[in-house]
């Protein structure tokens, strides 16, 4: 939803262009900044296991602006390419699985409500590609698919509060409340995202 929100923003869109132009004449390419993106995400994953927390939250805010410019770096400065668009969705799985990891490694209670997250994580990306994939047309991007109540800044989001949560002992216990909730928003953007294909494909 806030992926949607932003990209409407002509301030942040103009924004978003200029980093991206700075970056290219940098000699940051597309695929360059997709892969400092993952290795700032998986920094984030290790800091959130050895309990640095702002070393970890600092991490990922950098990989989330990297995997935000990637994709303006190539439509605006090179060329979509579908190798491109494989790096990106490959190494946002990848950030995404070390963080969840990195956060729950040392509290056994998170243990469980970690997994059913990242068991809806695995349904919402299945139900993602197979939209995308069976309405797949002329496009910049890879995979096309419609907004829903949780896209990638809303993950990001929840990662930030959740490490600081569990950095915190008073709230800790709220810890596994957060990803039952952020599990059911994702059931809700998977079925969503289901319906829109489900549309799609009879109206075609």
């Amino acid at each position: 939803m806030l992926d949607t929100i932003l990209a409407a923003n002509p301030d942040i869109k103009r924004l978003q262009s200029r980093c991206a132009r700075g970056l290219f004449r940098a000699g940051i390419s597309a695929n360059v900044a997709t892969i400092l993106a993952a290795t700032a995400g998986v920094a984030s994953g290790i800091a959130f296991a050895t309990a640095h927390t702002a070393f970890a939250i600092a991490a990922l805010i950098i990989s989330a602006a990297f995997d935000a410019l990637d994709g303006t770096i190539a439509r605006e400065c090179a060329a979509v390419s579908p190798l491109g668009g494989v790096l990106d969705l490959s190494a946002d799985r990848v950030v995404e699985a070390c963080v969840i990891v990195g956060i729950a490694w040392r509290d056994p209670a998170l243990y469980f409500s970690a997994l059913i997250l990242v068991a809806t994580w695995y349904v919402n990306i299945t139900i993602f590609l197979a939209v995308g994939a069976a309405l797949e047309g002329p496009s910049r991007k890879l995979i096309e698919y419609p907004p829903g109540i949780l896209e990638r800044t809303e993950a990001i989001l929840f990662f930030i509060v959740l490490g600081v949560v569990e950095a915190t002992p008073i709230l800790r216990t709220i810890g596994p409340l957060l990803c039952y909730a952020m599990a059911a928003l994702e059931i809700v953007t998977g079925i969503q995202r289901l319906l829109f294909g489900v549309r799609m494909l009879r109206a075609n």
